[in-house]
Order: C-alpha cells, then structure tokens, then sequence
C-alpha cells in the first residue's frame, strides 16, 4: 500500500523534501511548544475552563499541532497515487497551513512569552500588611517597593517619641521593611531614603471597631475601564475624615498580568492610598495570566516580606479577634490546590468560635449573574461543593469576592456573602440568573463595601465614588 508512497518520496528531490519537511515539523512543533508553555503557566487550565473564546482558540490550536501532520502525510500518499511519472510538491494547502502555523505560533510566542521579564519602570511604595501579628494583636506591617535597577535603600520610621533606621544588607529589585510590634490606634510615620516622611494610623485594639474597606476589579489596561472612578474611590478610601484602617483589594488589579506597564500604572495610581493605609492585595484571575502570577508576587508579596502563615498567594491576617483568611481562588476552583485546602482547613480549626471569621477571595461562591463567554457566571457549582461546606462547618461570618462585576448581598446557612467586583471595571449585563441566596442586588454600579466590624455586629455599607451610600445592611451575630 505504501511503495508507491515511498518510492515517490526517494525520487523527490532532496531539497523539496527537506524543505516541506522543514515547514511541517516547524510548524508543529511551534505549535506544540506554545501549547506546552501556556498549560505551563499558572491559571491557564481555568482560562481554558471557563472563557469560551480562548476555548475555542485554544482547542482550535491543538487541533492544528495534530492535523498539520496527518494532513501531510496524507497528502504525499494521495500525490504518490495520482502522479504518473511526474514529481511534484505535495498540495499547496499543506504549504499554506504550515506557513500559518509557523506565522502564528511564532508571533505568540514572541509577543506572550518575553512580556513577563520585560520590566518598564520601578514600582511605588506600598504599605502592605504582612501574616505576622505582632506583640500588641495587630498586624506588622512592611513598606514594598521594586526597582528597575537593583538598588540599596534606608528607611527611617517611628512615631512622636521614638524612630528607628532599617538597611538594606545587598542590593536588589525587591524591597520589603518591616514594621513589627505596632501599638494598636497609633499614628506612626515613614520615610524611604530621607524623603518626605508619610504617615499612617493603625488599626484599633481588642474591643474596638475595626473599620476597613474592600473592593475588586480595577482592571487597568483594559480600555472599557473605569479609571477616574476607581481613583475617585482610592480617594475616598484614603481620605482621614473617613477613618479607614484597613484596605483589602480583591483581585484583577491588571486587565493582563503578564503586561508590566499595566502593573506599573496600577500601582502608581493605587500608591497614593495604599502608601499610607495598612493594605493587602489578593491575586485574580486577570493578574496571573501568562506570567503575571511572578509580578504579582514580587510587587504584592516581595521576597523580603515575612511569610508565616501561608504562601506569597494566601495567608491569614489577625487583628486581636477579628480573622482574614485571603485565598487564592481566581477562575475558580481550579487554583485551590490540596496544599491551599489543608492550609485552609487548618486555619479554621484554629480560630475560635466567639471570634469573628472573614473569608476573602477574587473568585466568587453564590452569586447572581448570566451566561457570558458562554460560560454560567453566577452560583458556582465547584466552588459551593468544595469550600461552602467549610464555610458553614466552622462558622464563617462573612465572605468576600469580586469576579462578578456586580454588587450583591447574599446568605445561605447563617454565612453572609458580599460580591464587590466594581471598582471600575467594565459592570456585567443585567443578571438572567437569580441567585436563591440574593437579598439584595445592583449591577451597573461602580461601588466598594464600607465595614465595620463592632462586637457582634457588622455594618456593610456600599458606596459610589462620591462616597455616596448606595445601600447599607447590619449583620449580627
């Protein structure tokens, strides 16, 4: 059956056999390299899962990697067949779908592969809350920044009656001073290389309020943000007669993680607030994509940043008898890992049951919603079946999320849960799906939550970038 094939082959010349050789293998293992890289990266299998279009894409490529073979081969038996006398090229369709290939899985990777280590300027100061608690219940806290060029930097930091100097021992790009054994409703000051010092306050002791902010979905890089909402809300967030200790941002910060000019103007704009108010920053989908995972956690979770309770994407954070778990949860289920679920049951076990607990994570659990990217966007199935249970087992009070770009209270089982996905991103279409955990829902609504935590009560307020109330609820114990 195939000696005439063979024989066909022998008498082609040896540079058109080496040649369409050349285009097939090229083309395939291009294809087959990108492909192999792109599941590599962290997130990519829940890109793939829940996004149809990249589906599709994504699908239509590995149907090309093994197509383009089998095409050829194919071709040269079905030529082999017909030619009487005559060598020739096998079809010039060959030629063109090799030639696509080899165009568009080399543009891919010359475009997504190198953007993650190409860096375009330094990084502003941050004031991030570290796992640690200190000797006074409250959290310690570390001044980050990143340089382009490595460097060796000083801070000077105390508060009226005292100061203290911190050197760094090498150079390097990521930088991180802690700040430890904070007193509790203190103002304290900073300053990096004798700049002009920046003051913060920090949170309240044991039996006070503890007030703080969160929002999610900045999305900066994507042209359907809303940048002049979310700077307007940074504002008020950090505004003094609005007393904020605490800022909590939920994820998908970036429109693309692996594009570092998105990170850099995101930091620049959040810095404003985040250098002087106690924040901490958790990983979305949108952050991590192809690479961005690494800038995330070199900006969000630098290498001299003191890890005690969990990794550089999920920790826990005390303040005296109030508990943040913070997880990595970013398409969905996909990114809770065996270690993240044990780390997560651990934790649980160990906060007590007077205590409040406060979940947080970018991707969401109820929420109401509709079929967009032909994907379901609400109610999470997965994530209800897997963390839920948890959940109501250990008497999570509250659970916070972004993903949907939405704002919605919902309960289910004495488990409060808020969706905050509005602090400037492009809001979702008007809900198809209700969820039955909904008590109350607005979309198109650029917002953030107003909290107060008091005793056995939390005040959740929903506020508009004028700091408007949109709509405010209490939640007791």
């Amino acid at each position: 059956m195939w000696k005439d094939t063979k024989e066909y082959i022998k008498a082609m010349p040896t540079w058109k056999k080496l040649l369409w050789f050349a285009a097939v293998a090229a083309g395939t293992l291009l294809l087959l390299s990108f492909l192999i890289w792109a599941f590599s990266q962290h997130g990519t299998m829940g890109l793939f899962e829940v996004n149809g279009v990249f589906r599709i894409a994504f699908i239509v490529l590995m149907f090309c990697t093994i197509a383009l073979p089998l095409l050829a081969v194919m071709d040269v038996y079905i030529a082999s067949r017909k030619t009487k006398g005559k060598i020739r090229l096998p079809s010039t369709y060959i030629w063109i779908i090799a030639i696509i290939t080899i165009l568009i899985s080399s543009l891919l990777m010359g475009w997504l592969i190198p953007q993650s280590s190409q860096r375009v300027g330094d990084k502003a100061v941050q004031l991030m809350m570290a796992d640690v608690a200190g000797k006074n219940g409250i959290p310690d806290l570390a001044v980050t920044f990143w340089t382009i060029n490595p460097t060796q930097n000083m801070l000077k930091w105390g508060k009226d009656d005292s100061s203290y100097v911190e050197k760094e021992d090498n150079v390097s790009q990521q930088h991180a001073f802690m700040l430890r054994d904070l007193q509790p409703s203190t103002r304290y000051w900073y300053s990096l290389n004798d700049s002009v010092p920046v003051h913060f306050t920090t949170m309240p002791g044991k039996g006070q309020p503890l007030h703080f902010a969160v929002g999610s979905d900045a999305h900066f890089g994507a042209g359907t943000a809303r940048n002049d909402l979310t700077g307007k809300m940074l504002r008020q967030i950090a505004d003094p007669e609005h007393n904020y200790r605490m800022f909590f941002f939920l994820g998908d910060l970036v429109e693309h993680g692996f594009n570092d000019a998105q990170w850099e103007k995101a930091i620049q704009a959040f810095s404003s607030t985040t250098s002087k108010l106690p924040t901490r920053i958790v990983v979305g989908n949108h952050d991590t994509l192809f690479g961005g995972v690494n800038l995330y956690e070199e900006y969000m979770s630098p290498q001299p940043m003191e890890i005690q309770t969990g990794s550089r994407l999920w920790q826990r954070i005390d303040v005296d008898d109030v508990h943040f778990l913070l997880l990595d949860l970013e398409w969905g289920i996909d990114s809770y890992t065996p270690e993240q679920e044990a780390w997560l049951e651990g934790q649980l076990l160990t906060i007590p049951a007077d205590d409040w607990c406060i979940v947080m994570s970018h991707c969401y659990y109820y929420s109401s919603g509709g079929v967009w990217d032909m994907w379901h966007w609400y109610d999470d199935k997965g994530m209800i079946e897997k963390l839920v249970p948890l959940f109501e087992k250990y008497d999570v009070d509250l659970v916070f999320s972004g993903h949907n770009h939405l704002l919605e209270l919902l309960q289910k089982n004495n488990v409060t849960y808020v969706i905050c996905g509005a602090f400037g991103g492009l809001p979702d279409p008007e809900r198809s799906y209700v969820s039955p955990a909904s008590v109350w829902y607005k979309g198109n609504q650029q917002a953030f939550v107003d909290t107060t935590i008091a005793q056995d009560a939390a005040t959740l307020v929903f506020r508009d970038p004028e700091h408007n109330e949109v709509k405010s609820f209490t939640i007791s114990r």
